[in-house]
């Protein structure tokens, strides 16, 4: 199985994030050049990967927006999923909180305690382990589906996934596909529509994971005034 994992284009709440945000704007739709970065990584993955087998979508609006452009292209319906929203974004039930109570504030340092809360309000909001859970619950149903195994113990089949998420819950998928400890050090700092391609082949001798490649943005200069200097010229 060939698994993608794209985050979603840039939206209204990543443009504006500096500002005083209500509850309700955390569920934002994309801006224009979210849909542009949408559209290019579309397109760019449908030149090199000709079929999708199965499209998998976050329920939260930056994501649906963005996947329709790969509904778009590749003629396919995606199926949404609330196990794949944003860490912070669910109760530890793993049921997705109201957008009017989606929590402004969060506590990011989850690398240091995994199991607290992503916020205290509203009460019961879900911790990283709790996401990390939910998402690991999804990826075995994919693999179950989608992984088919034949008698020799190998994958067999070459089916083609995608998934459209964000860049907490890639980092969830990063965790569960390299058992990576509850108290990780690195954070997988994902551009918006970078694109990760992953490798299931249950191989019995080389595990059953392989990476390709990561955080892939091809599509867009993700360089463009991130590392210009900033002070006075010398």
């Amino acid at each position: 199985m060939h698994l993608f994992l794209i985050r979603h284009g840039e939206s209204e709440t990543n443009a504006n994030w500096h500002d005083e945000l209500e509850n309700h704007e955390l569920n934002s739709a994309l801006t224009e050049l979210g849909g542009q970065q949408a559209k290019g990584a579309a397109e760019w993955l449908k030149a090199r990967v000709p079929r999708l087998d199965a499209l998998y979508v976050s329920t939260l609006l930056r994501t649906r927006q963005t996947a329709s452009y790969f509904e778009e292209a590749y003629n396919i319906q995606a199926v949404p999923d609330e196990r794949i929203r944003e860490g912070g974004y669910s109760y530890n039930t793993a049921a997705p909180i109201e957008d009017h109570l989606l929590p402004v504030r969060k506590n990011v340092n989850f690398h240091m305690d995994p199991f607290a809360p992503f916020a205290l309000e509203p009460s019961g909001t879900e911790s990283y382990a709790d996401m990390r859970q939910r998402v690991g619950m999804f990826l075995q149903e994919v693999v179950d589906q989608h992984g088919e195994i034949g008698e020799d113990g190998w994958e067999v089949g070459g089916k083609v996934v995608c998934v459209v998420i964000h860049g907490w819950t890639l980092n969830a998928f990063v965790d569960v596909i390299f058992n990576v400890p509850q108290r990780r050090s690195c954070y997988v700092n994902a551009e918006n529509t970078a694109i990760s391609y992953f490798e299931y082949t249950h191989a019995p001798l080389l595990g059953p994971w392989r990476i390709h490649f990561m955080n892939n943005t091809p599509h867009m200069d993700v360089f463009e005034d991130k590392f210009k200097y900033q002070g006075e010229e010398a």
